[in-house]
Order: structure tokens, then C-alpha cells, then sequence
């Protein structure tokens, strides 16, 4: 595994609450650019050293599976983003890397349920699998034997009209495990930039 990251608090704080959690699924909100990947990707690096698991990630589009694999190999973990079904992962990864609507296509579903059972998942934007029903459904059955469940968004919400997979509910209301807003990330410096609007002419 690669060196140790000096994280930012935010991911420190959230880090350690995922690591003291014994839920199987944990939902951390944070704000875009904050940093989420290398938050989800830390944690990855401390659940496979002790579970000694596959890591398997869940983004929302192809071009995301390749920014998701360089991010984890500067971190010591090397993922495939080329995986497709009917195919065996290599001895020489960690994991793979896939998408939502891979998941939902054909026998992708049932075959990531073996290759998933006991290992660690990150599902980046996990809103995307309430986007459409069969989404939801099929990374449900993909994942439900996962040994930890990591589901990021950069996007916060409450209700939804179907229930999104590994997410906690209470009162039909999404709960996160940890949230970090851009309000927070401003105070914090360095993490986002403030919002400006220029007055080109006009009265505002």
C-alpha cells in the first residue's frame, strides 16, 4: 500500500466515523471538489488491510471509471476499469471499476454478486440509483452481500419517490452518516472558492 495521506479535517473527521461505524453501509454528503474520492479511497486502503477483500466502485459515468482507477493507483490500489461481464478479475488488482447502468445491464447484477460478496463498495453520487428503478434494483442485488458499503454524493437530498439502495431512512427522509456543506468548506479555506457574481451593467 502506498504512504499515508495527510488528510484535510473534513476527511479525518468522516474517516474516523466510518471506521468506528459497524454498520454495513455508511452515506457521507460533501460538497463538490471537497475531495470525496480520496476520503472514499482512504477508507478502501483501511477496510482491504483488514479484511484483506476486493474493492469494487460504482460511478456514474465511463469517464468517471478512469479517474476513479488513476486516483486509486496513486494511493497503492490498482483497479480495472475495463471489467465487463462474463469476465474474471485479474490476480494482479485489487478490483474493478464500473458503472451504474454496467450494473443494470444483463447479467452484470448477478455476476458483481459474487465477485462482491465480502468486499468493499464504493457507490460515488449513489443518487444516480434512484434515478431509475431499475438501477436501484440491480445494484441492490449486486451488492447486498458486501461486506462494508461506502455511498458518496456531492448532491444532498432528503425524499425520494423509491428508496435508494444501503441508504438510511426515518421518516422517508435520507439520513447521512456525515455531511460536510459548502458552507463549511468555505470557513474551512482552501477546500472551495467563494461564489462571485460581477456586475457586468446593469442595477443589481
Amino acid at each position: 500500500m502506498a504512504a499515508s495521506l495527510r488528510l484535510r479535517p473534513w476527511q479525518r473527521a468522516a474517516f474516523d466515523r466510518f471506521t468506528a461505524s459497524d454498520r454495513p453501509s455508511f452515506l457521507a454528503v460533501a460538497t463538490p471538489g471537497a475531495g470525496k474520492t480520496t476520503f472514499a479511497l482512504t477508507c478502501a486502503r483501511q477496510v482491504l488491510a483488514d479484511l484483506r477483500c476486493r474493492l469494487v466502485v460504482v460511478a456514474p459515468t465511463s469517464h468517471l471509471k478512469y479517474q476513479w482507477t488513476q486516483a486509486a493507483h496513486r494511493l497503492g490500489l490498482e483497479l480495472d476499469p475495463d471489467w465487463a461481464p462474463g469476465q474474471g478479475l485479474a490476480r494482479d488488482v485489487h478490483g474493478l471499476v464500473t458503472t451504474y447502468q454496467q450494473v443494470a445491464t444483463g447479467e452484470a447484477a448477478q455476476q458483481l454478486s459474487g465477485l462482491a460478496a465480502g468486499a468493499m463498495v464504493i457507490l460515488d453520487e449513489i443518487h444516480h440509483a434512484g434515478a431509475e428503478r431499475a438501477w436501484g434494483d440491480a445494484v441492490r442485488v449486486a451488492f447486498s452481500s458486501s461486506a462494508r458499503r461506502l455511498c458518496l454524493s456531492g448532491t444532498p437530498f432528503r425524499s425520494d419517490t423509491a428508496a435508494i439502495p444501503f441508504v438510511h431512512y426515518e421518516d422517508d427522509e435520507a439520513v447521512a452518516d456525515f455531511e460536510y456543506g459548502y458552507t463549511e468548506a468555505l470557513r474551512d479555506g482552501g477546500v472551495v472558492r467563494p461564489v462571485y457574481f460581477p456586475r457586468i451593467d446593469g442595477v443589481m
